[in-house]
């Protein structure tokens, strides 16, 4: 059986805290990973989903095969995806990028507004490297 799940991964207090965890309730089992990186915390993740496994089986359970959606607070975005540019996106979305490295460290947290404005600058900028063509 295939089960959808939203995995929220986030950026925590300190310079290198990071954690991920499912969003949906789900019988039998719960899924979270912390490590120094997003992508650390993520491996984390798959490392408790096999251990979980494990036990549903030895317990006579089957774990449903998991499909991860992944969603990020802007820290852990420019964390994980390491080659992203503060203040490029910034500019892309209008927003001060002294502002914006204050959301990706933590200091202050955008609202759900920006963070809409945030999201959609990336999605642009996604659309205009998809569209580019070298020779």
């Amino acid at each position: 059986m295939d089960m959808n799940v939203t995995i929220n991964v986030e950026k925590g207090p300190g310079s290198r805290n990071f954690s991920c965890f499912m969003v949906e309730d789900v019988q039998d089992f719960g899924l979270s990973g912390f490590g120094p990186t997003a992508k650390d915390a993520i491996k984390d993740l798959y490392v408790a989903k096999d251990e979980i496994k494990e036990e549903l089986e030895k317990e006579g359970k089957e774990m449903p095969n998991l499909n991860f959606t992944f969603k990020f607070d802007v820290g852990s975005l420019f964390d994980y995806y390491s080659y992203l540019n503060i203040s490029g996106v910034a500019k892309k979305a209008g927003i001060n990028a002294s502002l914006m490295r204050q959301y990706a460290s933590g200091v202050h947290k955008p609202s759900s507004k920006r963070l809409a404005v945030i999201e959609t600058a990336l999605k642009d900028m996604a659309k205009e490297i998809h569209s580019v063509a070298l020779w």
